[in-house]
């Protein structure tokens, strides 16, 4: 699939995919509902081009279903005789074509139309064959003929004929039938000028002006900075978009321009340089003298105007009239206007990177003038939905939405096969922009990469910067410093690490690579620590070696030798190691592994069960006189979690049964017993039993997963400091390796985290344990679906994609939105993906969504 088929795709899709209706379907096949929807999406977007409605009214126009009568799609436009019937033809690769058979079916059923033959239509044509009905009698009828294809919209003279047939037959006296053919190229063009901002057409009303027809027509003259004002406000950024950069905000350049505005705006021209409009054209709208003279008001109307120099200047008179707008009227700045006619670009360009030389203009600030930049941000937009952002004063996309280009050069930087790409950004990021011959901008930038490879690139960046953050958490000294210095090298190397198609194959799983690299990143780091000291001394200077490019090349290809053959990870020195914890935590009892899994419900009932025949015989009777020593309930408290019937008091599992023993009488009763072996819970075991399924490793747990009523999948503290994922993600894996198991198993999954008892943080405020969560989330999203909703484990997980060390007016405020848009963008999509490979009805799955809401609600788990 082109580029450009994929653009549309992916358009028509998010525009219609919910508004068309499919329904009607006979097949269950999803591919096949697939496509139909893309097609009558198709469809949809044709109608929406040719008569300008929007989106849900153009899905509405089409009929394709059984009984169109070759019609996909009905349209018309309102306040005209006009009338639109159109045939969408899909191609995903781009090469749908027009046969005569095609044409022949629409004037078909356009014939149909015009005798009214509408009971041989389907339903959804009946819907508006009163409105056809009207438009097709109206003798100055305009009917079109409409053929949308996904192709290169070539028309054979056979079919041309088609279409000449059906104009014969129909043309006369005012009512006309034309033909119009939608093909891919144009469609393309659509979708992104819909996704584009529109031209800016500015009104200028300018004194003591003075025209110059140079190399193109242009004015100099005065305009009031309340004009400046107004056009931001109408306008914003769009203002700016052939600016090397957008409006930078609070600059102290930017706030002294505010400042004289309103202390002093009578000097303000004075003081300022002013600001230069391009535009298409100039049209002297107004002239408010008796004669055409220069010393006389003029109102230009400005055709797709562009500020291109002066965008602080513009923003300043906006901050200022905000506050005193009477002020700003005081004020005047210079303008230059010039026409710069379609064939002129590269002289637009000139004027821009010749006229900005105010309020410190940074090398990045000039690739906004190379097309390559907004091409790329195209291509992000409407091949991959996300946001790329290019001009340096616009606000970085949410994380999971997109990238800016610093981010981008620097993950294509790292990229780079030749390492001293990555070594001259750690150097200075500046390099990343220069455009000059052999400089890095042309090496990264020269032939427009695919969005897709940016993206990975950058995803994988983030992935390996963040496993780096972890490991250097465990290292000082040194060590620390090595880590610090070549993080980028590093980055490098790992990307070095990846095979020559994976990056371009969009057939590759890029979780899975990404999973991979980062899993060697502690390896890489540990040789270039050891190697660094080898090669150059263990005294030689950290901060000099890294910017050195040579040094840089050497370790980084003896790291790269060592792990391309699996060495072993070599041991640091102890200096270069963070101490680790001398005090082994102990194993958790039964009653806390319970609390922490949140497994039992207070009230849950237990029983009294005797362990040996000596205690039997000794208590069984004294339990017969009164059936309530025997019985009790579970409460949720650490230390006295068990609520005795008989006397209506809290005890220990183990002090009540001492307890019991002593009241018995039994006087050669053991000094200890495990409590908790003597208590059970119906149907589960004892209080014990229970605790040590939690407790199972995951290798325990695999091969009993069909039979489970609970499954706790427990991960180490080991686990989680390594970042090893992959035996947990088996396990996670194997939950729905069929679709039988997949429905046995949802719900009842619990994510327990051990070995953390000897800190006072909590566990989702651990920055290793976040990490391990985000790459299980990389690969595994599916905790709406398999997350036992009795336990704290999806709130332990949910927490861990919100910013911790929050106040609780905060957490109200930020823990909301974020939640929503994890939960919209990958847990719900998730669920229902789950949700078909399982078979759950519609029923069950809205049943299973409500009790997740119930779960993440105000229900006093504090998540949302």
């Amino acid at each position: 699939m082109s580029a450009q088929v994929e653009h549309v795709r992916r358009a028509i899709l998010r525009d219609f995919g919910e508004l068309v209706d499919v329904s009607d379907v006979e097949s269950k096949d999803a591919t096949e509902i697939e496509r139909c929807r893309v097609s009558r999406s198709l469809a949809a977007l044709a109608a929406r081009m040719l008569v300008g409605c929007d989106a849900s009214t153009a899905a509405s126009s089409v009929i394709d279903s059984r009984d169109d009568r070759g019609i996909d799609a009905i349209a018309f436009a309102d306040g005209t005789p006009d009338l639109y019937l159109i045939q969408a033809k899909w191609s995903d690769k781009g090469t749908a074509g027009i046969k005569a058979a095609y044409v022949r079916d629409l004037v078909d059923g356009f014939r149909k139309i015009e005798d009214q033959s509408f009971t041989r239509f389907n339903p959804r044509f009946h819907a508006m064959s009163g409105r056809v009905k009207s438009l097709i009698q109206n003798p100055k009828a305009q009917v079109t003929l409409v053929l949308a294809v996904m192709g290169d919209g070539h028309v054979h003279p056979d079919v041309q004929a088609e279409f000449n047939d059906a104009a014969t037959h129909f043309n006369s006296h005012g009512r006309w039938v034309h033909q119009r053919v939608i093909a891919a190229s144009e469609f393309w063009q659509f979708v992104r000028d819909d996704m584009s901002p529109h031209p800016v057409e500015l009104v200028v009303p300018m004194s003591r002006w003075l025209p110059w027809d140079g190399i193109s027509e242009s004015y100099f003259g005065t305009v009031s900075m309340s004009y400046l004002a107004q056009w931001y406000e109408q306008f914003g950024n769009r203002l700016f978009e052939s600016n090397v950069r957008k409006a930078l905000g609070l600059t102290s350049v930017n706030q002294g321009m505010v400042q004289t505005l309103l202390d002093d705006p009578e000097s303000f021209w004075a003081k300022n340089n002013g600001i230069t409009i391009l535009c298409a054209e100039a049209v002297r709208s107004r002239h408010y003298g008796s004669r055409f003279r220069n010393d006389e008001p003029l109102e230009l109307t400005l055709s797709d105007a562009k500020v291109v120099n002066g965008a602080q200047t513009v923003q300043a008179a906006h901050r200022a009239a905000k506050e005193a707008l009477a002020q700003v009227a005081h004020a005047d700045v210079m303008v230059r206007i010039i026409s710069v006619p379609s064939d002129m670009t590269d002289l637009g360009k000139t004027i821009t990177q010749s006229t900005n030389t105010q309020n410190h203009i940074e090398p990045r600030d000039f690739i906004t003038l190379d097309g390559t930049q907004a091409k790329i941000r195209d291509d992000f937009m409407m091949g991959l939905d996300l946001t790329y952002v290019f001009h340096r004063g616009e606000a970085d996309p949410p994380r999971d939405s997109g990238c800016s280009v610093v981010e981008a050069a620097l993950a294509l930087a790292c990229a780079h096969p030749n390492p001293d790409i990555a070594v001259r950004a750690k150097i200075n990021q500046d390099t990343l922009w220069d455009q000059s011959k052999g400089g890095t901008y042309p090496l990264l930038f020269g032939n427009q990469p695919p969005a897709l490879e940016i993206w990975r690139c950058v995803l994988l960046y983030r992935r390996i910067r963040a496993q780096i953050d972890v490991e250097t958490k465990r290292l000082r000294e040194r060590a620390l410093v090595v880590a610090e210095y070549s993080d980028l090298l590093l980055t490098h190397m790992c990307f070095r690490l990846i095979e020559s198609d994976e990056l371009e194959n969009p057939e590759a799983n890029w979780e899975l690579i990404m999973d991979r690299i980062a899993a060697q990143v502690g390896n890489l780091l540990a040789w270039l620590i050891v190697e660094n000291d080898r090669e150059l001394g263990a005294k030689s200077f950290v901060s000099k070696t890294f910017t050195d490019e040579g040094k840089s090349r050497l370790l980084a290809e003896q790291v790269l030798a060592h792990v391309r053959v699996q060495e072993s990870i070599p041991s640091l020195p102890f200096e270069y190691r963070t101490a680790k914890k001398t005090t082994k935590s102990r194993s958790k009892s039964a009653v806390s592994v319970l609390l922490d899994a949140n497994h039992l419900k207070a009230g849950t009932p237990l029983y009294y069960r005797a362990l040996t025949p000596r205690e039997e015989a000794a208590i069984s009777e004294w339990i017969r006189v009164d059936p309530r020593r025997g019985r009790a309930s579970w409460v949720a408290d650490r230390s006295k979690p068990v609520l005795w019937e008989a006397d209506g008091k809290q005890y220990s599992p183990t002090g009540l049964i001492m307890h019991m023993w002593s009241l018995a009488g039994w006087d050669k009763a053991p000094v200890a017993v495990q409590g908790p072996k003597c208590w059970v819970v119906p149907d589960q075991g004892s209080l014990a039993d229970i605790a040590e399924k939690l407790r199972r490793t995951p290798e325990e747990l695999s091969p009993s997963l069909d039979a489970a009523d609970r499954i706790a999948i427990v991960i180490s503290r080991e686990q989680i400091e390594s970042g090893e994922v992959d035996t947990i993600l088996n396990v996670l894996g194997s939950l729905y390796d069929s679709p039988s198991k997949a429905r046995k198993t949802v719900g009842i999954v619990d994510l327990l985290i051990d070995g953390y008892n000897d800190t006072s943080a909590e566990l989702f405020e651990i920055e290793e344990v976040r990490a391990y969560i985000h790459n299980l989330d990389a690969a595994f999203p599916y905790w709406l679906y398999f997350s036992n909703l009795n336990s704290s484990s999806l709130q332990l997980i949910a927490l861990c994609f919100l910013p911790p060390f929050l106040t609780r007016e905060a957490q109200r405020a930020e823990f909301g939105p974020r939640l929503q848009d994890i939960l919209i963008k990958r847990w719900i999509p998730a669920l229902n993906h789950m949700a078909q490979i399982s078979g759950l009805t519609h029923t069950e799955l809205n049943k299973r969504f409500s009790a997740v809401v119930g779960y993440l609600g105000a229900e006093g788990r504090g998540v949302i």
